[in-house]
């Protein structure tokens, strides 16, 4: 007897739930004024024209009677994000080349940078580290070189702009 009971409440609910979906879509199709409309040959050749002219969208838009839409435009917002390295003024720095890079020499160059307190950029390459110096000062360099000397260091400079 159970098994019948919840049988007949399934069924009822089913067949509730088939009716209710079969009622929206009725008032929902005889209401709609939207949806969309297959294009039969005959509409196909047709268009809207006035005084023998097609009328472009703009004019179209214009006719309507009801002025409800915003055009895209006022909305349409545009960010871009200019490369301006080239208009950007070049910084001038300074590369050592120097003859040795075993773990001593880098040491003592590390050193004597430090303490002559320049900023220094180490950047490692394949063959061997990069030195540039971040400054402008000749003598500075100079006395970089001199102090450098007495490790057996040998160092050349060159003028790199950034």
């Amino acid at each position: 007897m159970k098994k019948y009971t919840l049988v007949a409440i399934l069924s009822a609910l089913v067949l509730a739930l088939l009716v209710v979906i079969f009622y929206l879509l009725w008032n929902f199709n005889s209401h709609s004024n939207t949806l969309p409309q297959f294009a039969t040959d005959n509409d196909t050749n047709q268009s809207i024209v006035i005084d023998d002219k097609e009328l472009t969208w703009q004019e179209e838009l214009a006719q309507w009677p009801k002025r409800d839409f915003i055009p895209a435009t006022e909305k349409f917002s545009l960010y871009f994000d200019a490369d301006t390295s080239e208009l950007k003024e070049k910084n001038k720095y300074f590369q050592l080349i120097i003859n040795k890079y075993d773990v001593y020499s880098m040491f003592c160059l590390r050193q004597i940078l430090n303490s002559f307190n320049v900023k220094y950029f180490l950047l490692k390459s394949d063959e061997s580290p990069e030195i540039f110096l971040d400054t402008g000062n000749k003598n500075l360099i100079e006395d970089i070189i001199e102090e450098l000397k007495k490790y057996k260091i040998n160092t050349e400079v060159k003028e790199i702009w950034l």
